[in-house]
C-alpha cells in the first residue's frame, strides 16, 4: 500500500470514529433529556399538570410581594417542557431552588394553556439578575408583581 494510500485511510478512519463519539453523545444527551421530560409529565391523562421537576422541592414562606418572569404559554405540555428544558440547561439554579415552574391553567371556551415561569423572587431586581445569568435578555425577560 502506498504512502498516500495510508494516509487516506488514516484520515477516513480517524472522520469515523468522530462521527461515531459525536452520534453515541448525542445519543447520551437525548436520553438525559427524555429521562427529564417523563419525569415532568407522570400522568399524562391528568387534567393538570403542574410544579417544577426539581428533585426535591423547597418549601419556604412565600413573602407579600413576589415576582415573576413569564417566559411563554403553551398549548401543549411538550412545547411548554422543551422551553422548562431550554431554561433549566442555561441555569440550572433556577430548577434547584424551585424557581422554574410549568402552571397549566384551564379557561372556559380557551382551552388549556401550560405556562412556564421563573418565580418567587423577592425583588425586581433579583427577578432581572436571574434573567440575565439565565441568559435572557431584558427584551425576553419582563418582570410581574404578584398582588
Amino acid at each position: 500500500m502506498g504512502r498516500t494510500r495510508r494516509s487516506e485511510l488514516f484520515w477516513l478512519l480517524l472522520i469515523g470514529a468522530c462521527v461515531a463519539l459525536f452520534a453515541y453523545q448525542r445519543e447520551q444527551h437525548s436520553q438525559a433529556r427524555h429521562e427529564r421530560v417523563a419525569a415532568v409529565v407522570q400522568d399524562p391523562n391528568a387534567e393538570i399538570v403542574t410544579g417544577s421537576i426539581a428533585a426535591s422541592p423547597v418549601r419556604k414562606p412565600q413573602p407579600a410581594g413576589r415576582y415573576y418572569v413569564p417566559l411563554g404559554s403553551y398549548g401543549s405540555i411538550d412545547q411548554a417542557t422543551r422551553r422548562y428544558l431550554d431554561v433549566a440547561e442555561r441555569y440550572p439554579a433556577l430548577e434547584r431552588a424551585n424557581k422554574l415552574k410549568i402552571n397549566t391553567v384551564k379557561l372556559k371556551g380557551d382551552g388549556t394553556f401550560h405556562r412556564v415561569r421563573m418565580g418567587n423572587f423577592v425583588s425586581e431586581r433579583e427577578a432581572r439578575a436571574a434573567c440575565g445569568r439565565a441568559g435572557l435578555s431584558a427584551a425576553l425577560c419582563p418582570v410581574v408583581a404578584l398582588r
